[in-house]
């Protein structure tokens, strides 16, 4: 698009090396073949230097950025962003910009560069801060927020003032980007975002599914000193309460009782040492990977016999999409994102989220309940496994996000004045 530049922001944080990271590299595939100019503005706290590099058919400028909370330092670093891309970006008078936002807390960020630039400002609600505080728990946001602030506790306090600066800056956007539905609902019944643009674009994947063949399983078993008769339960993400690992490991010591030959992979990185307490007297069933690259993650895809995705709460839910597109039959929590993705007992199984006096946890006794559902039905498995990469295909392939995402900047670039 002549005289039309897209600019998509990254930044170098705990978000950008998991969803959010593999969220730029699918808009990147999707945005090569296309006649868009565009280009990445990467956030790094590495070096103090302004780097300027040719990627594979866009340029990337690197400038050093401070990820510190602070509230006066975010906002001195985000008004300095500004400052050098007015310098860094070529001046045109004719043309006309589009600057897409992928994290949250970018008010001072989206209004200077309104200032600066004829543009139009998109920002993405990947994840959300209340839901990390909260496990999820949804209904104790509501009502902490419709809390007098004066009235609340001061860690409570802070999460109101969180939402609240997080509605803040979305509302400097053109364009809000929710990748579920369940989000932009949150945000509407606390009060926010009535008039504003938005727009549901689900996340997507590439299409990596790869058939195998009978021997061809046989050696990654080998590979893996997988013996032929273990079946395999594959969980991947962070090792973090909100994943719901601690909750799995409870579920996954029923299913030894009666799958003796039964083994868990954890695959994703973070405190091993307390999610291992929890597997106390099975260790030996366990197997950590630590966090590995898309290629082996794939082989274990299409290893496993069940996948589970049992979070308390997701923003989207990329791996449940990921195992489907690879034909595993899935066990996810009813909550969120995830509720979305999977259609219970069509493309997947669903297991309620509980809120008890402790805290929010997945249902332990039905989780393990479904996992042997899976194991005693072999044929239900691979029927559900079936459907959820026909959901993919319809729903979660990368051509539709594409798709989607390309007509959403030529509609916002046709009004930018």
């Amino acid at each position: 698009m002549k005289n039309r530049q897209l600019y998509i922001f990254n930044s170098s944080s705990r978000a950008a090396n998991y969803g959010i990271g593999t969220y730029i590299n699918n808009l990147v595939v999707a945005l090569r073949n296309s006649d868009l100019e565009f280009g990445i503005i990467y956030l790094s706290d590495q070096g103090d230097e302004v780097e300027i590099t040719e990627k594979d058919g866009y340029k990337q400028i690197s400038i050093p950025f401070s990820n510190s909370r602070h509230a006066n330092v975010q906002e001195y670093s985000h008004r300095n962003v500004v400052y050098l891309l007015k310098e860094l970006i070529p001046y045109d008078k004719n043309m006309e910009y589009i600057f897409h936002l992928n994290f949250m807390g970018n008010e001072v960020l989206a209004k200077n560069l309104k200032k600066m630039f004829r543009c139009k400002i998109i920002s993405v609600v990947h994840y959300t801060n209340w839901s990390f505080a909260l496990n999820g728990d949804y209904s104790k946001l509501k009502k902490i927020y419709a809390t007098n602030l004066k009235s609340l506790s001061p860690t409570d306090k802070s999460i109101v003032k969180n939402v609240r600066n997080d509605l803040k800056a979305l509302n400097k956007a053109d364009c809000i980007i929710c990748v579920s539905k369940h989000t932009l609902d949150t945000y509407r019944s606390l009060g926010g975002l009535k008039d504003k643009r938005v727009e549901i674009v689900n996340n997507a994947l590439q299409d990596g599914y790869r058939i195998l063949t009978e021997k061809m399983k046989q050696n990654l078993r080998e590979k893996y000193r997988i013996s032929r008769q273990e079946k395999i339960i594959l969980f991947a993400g962070r090792l973090d309460p909100i994943k719901g690992i601690n909750n799995l490991l409870s579920g996954f010591k029923k299913i030894l009782e009666k799958y003796p030959d039964t083994r868990l992979f954890i695959a994703g990185d973070g405190n091993f040492s307390d999610v291992m307490q929890g597997a106390t007297g099975y260790w030996s069933k366990v197997s950590f990977t630590g966090r590995i690259d898309r290629k082996r993650l794939y082989e274990l895809y299409r290893l496993a016999d069940i996948g589970v995705v049992c979070s308390l709460y997701e923003e989207f839910g990329l791996v449940a999409i990921e195992m489907m597109m690879h034909q595993l039959p899935v066990i996810v929590t009813k909550t969120s994102g995830l509720d979305e993705i999977v259609e219970d007992n069509v493309s997947g199984l669903k297991v309620p989220v509980r809120t008890r006096r402790a805290g929010r946890m997945v249902d332990v006794k039905i989780l393990s309940e479904k996992m042997v559902y899976l194991l005693d039905n072999h044929d239900i498995a691979m029927e559900l496994g079936g459907n959820a990469r026909k959901w993919f295909l319809e729903k979660y392939e990368l051509s539709l996000f594409r798709e989607k995402m390309l007509n959403l900047y030529s509609e916002l670039f046709q009004k930018v004045n």
